[in-house]
């Protein structure tokens, strides 16, 4: 194993994986890197197609691998994993992004309701990231992002969010359309379906990237499909939902100031005033 260049993430080599991939690899593509995760595809001799896949810090998906069942899912396995590093090995997808299709709004909730019905029906004891299925998870939750929203306004490192952000977001987590929110069919959520994270095959959907899954509304990943293809969820889905969504983007962002990556403050800083003017906001 050998450390990222830039990154906290360790890598094998070539000589490494030969013993999981079974042939020499031929040509080694890296398609994303973030300090959190580097995504590689592996082409070896005789002409395979694998996705190598190295991360830190927050995520389930080594143990989402080993225990989800789903024609959902491309085949992963992990092949490492230690002190918080974990590396798979999941089978290369052939085909078309949802975003490559432009497809109209009504197309795409189509088959987000589709895909979501698949999620629901995913065998195995799946693991989960964050558990917001019921009032009394949501409320703990809530209250432990706003107490790190206060303490990074306390050491000064938001300015665009103030104390009077915090208390319309406080107002806006515990009132009773969201605390109903959180409780409408509560099950196994991706919370990241993303227009990239969702494959439109000839036989089929596929969805990627399980690192963070949560338990949670449903409605949440039709709501995040719909936003990362620029449609606007609320014409689909409750209001409250979108709060919810946003409120957990906010606790994403809050805990990227905290703990992973705390030099980017001004601009999370930015982003959590946004999204707090979006919670604000009412459907017309």
């Amino acid at each position: 194993m050998h450390p990222h260049r830039r990154f906290h993430l360790v890598l094998h080599d070539n000589r490494e994986l030969l013993p999981f991939v079974r042939d020499d690899i031929l040509e080694r593509v890296t398609l994303h890197e973030w300090p959190l995760s580097c995504v590689q595809r592996l082409t070896t001799s005789d002409g395979r197609k694998l996705i190598y896949k190295t991360q830190f810090g927050p995520t389930v998906e080594a143990e989402f691998y080993a225990n989800a069942s789903s024609s959902l899912l491309a085949g992963g396995r992990t092949i490492y994993k230690s002190e918080g590093h974990a590396c798979l090995l999941i089978d290369f997808i052939e085909g078309p992004l949802i975003e490559d299709l432009h497809l109209p709004e009504n197309k795409v909730v189509r088959i987000g309701r589709a895909v979501m019905e698949q999620i629901a029906g995913i065998g195995g004891t799946l693991p989960h990231i964050i558990d917001i299925s019921t009032e009394t998870s949501w409320t703990r939750f809530a209250a432990a992002t706003l107490k790190d929203l206060c303490e990074l306004i306390d050491r000064g490192r938001f300015n665009l969010v103030t104390k009077q952000v915090v208390r319309n977001l406080k107002w806006r987590a515990l009132s009773t359309p969201t605390l109903s929110a959180i409780q409408m069919d509560p099950g196994h959520v991706h919370c990241g379906l993303g227009s990239r994270n969702l494959y439109v095959l000839p036989d089929g959907y596929r969805v990627i990237d399980w690192q963070r899954p949560i338990l949670g509304p449903a409605d949440l990943d039709l709501a995040i499909l719909l936003s990362s293809l620029g449609f606007n969820p609320l014409r689909h889905v409750d209001e409250s939902i979108v709060w919810v969504m946003h409120f957990l983007h906010i606790h994403w962002l809050t805990q990227c100031a905290v703990r992973w990556f705390p030099w980017g403050t001004r601009a999370y800083d930015k982003l959590v005033a946004r999204l707090a003017t979006l919670m604000e906001r009412r459907r017309n």
